[in-house]
């Protein structure tokens, strides 16, 4: 078995068109610079055949802060929640990094992404909404209690009001 060590932003070992669907499950918040996400996007779109479907993946700017600061009194930091507010980006030699190299969007600024490349929007939700804010809780429930919440938020999960919220969101288009 050959094992491949692939680059989103290079995708030349597929040929044009070969796939009705492309995940982008976490390249998004890697990269780190807009040219990254734009080659990641492009090649995406090169192998994607017509009408098939792009889901990225993405870690909202808005919540990111609050979550690393819930987590770690040490991040409750007024440069980092200003960096993170303002730029979306973090790096491995930043004082405060909790993380690697990693990028933070907003839902427009995805959701822009996705019309500038003529991609037709399909969904967009939350993925994880808040729970991520209270799993110690969550994983206390029993079947029933964890079920009640799951219908709540798949009620919920594409209220734009909570998107940005999420720890983690999904947008879906159709090429």
């Amino acid at each position: 078995m050959t094992t491949a060590v692939l680059d989103a932003t290079d995708m030349s070992i597929f040929e044009d068109e070969s796939f009705d669907v492309v995940l982008n499950m976490g390249p998004f918040y890697h990269l780190v610079s807009e040219c990254d996400r734009e080659r990641c996007i492009k090649e995406s779109l090169r192998v994607l055949k017509k009408g098939g479907l792009l889901i990225t993946s993405y870690i909202p700017r808005h919540c990111v802060f609050q979550y690393v600061a819930l987590s770690n009194k040490d991040l409750l930091d007024y440069n980092l929640a200003n960096q993170l507010f303002e730029t979306g980006k973090l790096y491995h030699d930043d004082e405060k990094c909790f993380w690697t190299d990693t990028y933070y969007s907003t839902c427009e600024e995805t959701e822009n992404l996705y019309c500038k490349h003529n991609i037709r929007l399909i969904d967009h939700f939350a993925q994880d909404g808040m729970t991520p804010f209270f799993s110690d809780k969550v994983d206390k429930w029993n079947e029933e209690e964890f079920k009640i919440w799951c219908d709540y938020h798949y009620k919920i999960c594409r209220e734009r009001s909570l998107l940005g919220a999420s720890n983690h969101a999904i947008i879906v288009g159709k090429k």
